[in-house]
């Protein structure tokens, strides 16, 4: 039996979360800079759909917080890019990132969704 009862009451060691909150801050802040440069409602909900899932894709225990990282803050990135390139800020962009909660819950449950279908298929091999 290559498995002892001891192999399964072990807990496993806890990941840091750090980058993985780092990693979704620095894309959602890249999409709200994104959006005040090409001002493109389009681009920006698949930036924020793509980063989102690709955060739960790494990370697909608690999706709905890699789309509240990711989304949170494009406001703070287009606050950026207007200090840095002086380009007026507007209403409707405003209320865009703010909306694009929406696109980022779709694709970070995608993400998580994606990830345990692919654990599904292709168990890990326990040694």
């Amino acid at each position: 039996m290559p498995f002892s009862a001891d192999t399964f009451s072990q807990p496993k060691p806890k990941q840091s979360n750090t980058v993985y909150y780092v990693l979704g801050i620095l894309l959602g802040a890249l999409t709200g800079y994104v959006n005040v440069r090409v001002e493109d409602l389009m681009l920006t909900a698949v930036m924020v759909t793509a980063f989102a899932m690709l955060v739960a894709f790494i990370r697909p225990d608690r999706p709905w917080l890699s789309a509240v990282l990711v989304t949170a803050l494009i406001p703070i990135g287009e606050v950026v890019a207007f200090k840095m390139t002086g380009q007026k800020l507007n209403r409707a962009g405003i209320s865009e990132a703010i909306l694009a909660i929406l696109p980022a819950n779709a694709g970070a449950y995608g993400g998580a969704a994606l990830r345990m279908v692919i654990r599904e298929l292709w168990p890990e091999k326990h040694v």
